[in-house]
């Protein structure tokens, strides 16, 4: 048995802003980083100078952005809110991002994790917090080919490639 048509790979670290508080920080933070953080759990969006936001819950998001940037983004964000409660936490050091793409990514996935990624269920641009193979993802789908990027903490990252790995039978 060849092994499942797809390809891994470990992508170079970015920063991760966890921000949490309700409507009016929502209004500030949109407003400060001229993006809308949605409210409807698992909604991506992204921009096109390669920021994520993953809504989590209504007063809660995972915002991606470039290596570098997270402390001056933190800082302004602390400033546009400094007088609402709220939570903003740089997170970078505690996730690492993995990419999962080619025509049978989906048979590799679904060996894992209990989602219906089909991809009426699961179309381009969907974003999941998820239980996949023992540990937590959050899942996104970013095209149709597909190519899914699982954000995974740190310390589960060589598992999940060695997962990955197993179950797209790459190794013996």
């Amino acid at each position: 048995m060849a092994g499942y048509e797809v390809s891994i790979e470990s992508l170079p670290r970015c920063g991760f802003l966890d921000l949490r508080g309700g409507e009016a920080v929502r209004e500030k933070c949109c407003a400060y980083l001229d993006i809308t953080l949605p409210t409807v759990a698992n909604t991506l969006v992204s921009t096109a100078d390669d920021r994520l936001v993953h809504c989590i819950s209504s007063d809660h998001w995972l915002l991606q952005l470039p290596g570098g940037l997270e402390t001056e983004v933190l800082e302004g964000l602390e400033l546009a809110v400094a007088d609402i409660s709220h939570s903003f936490v740089d997170v970078s050091d505690l996730y690492e991002r993995v990419q999962l793409s080619g025509s049978e990514a989906r048979e590799v996935l679904v060996q894992g994790i209990s989602l219906d990624l089909h991809p009426r269920a699961f179309p381009v641009g969907s974003s999941a917090r998820t239980g996949f193979a023992k540990t937590t993802v959050q899942l996104v789908c970013l095209d149709n080919s597909p190519t899914f990027v699982l954000t995974v903490f740190s310390s589960y990252l060589q598992y999940v490639l060695d997962w990955l790995n197993i179950a797209a039978a790459k190794t013996p």
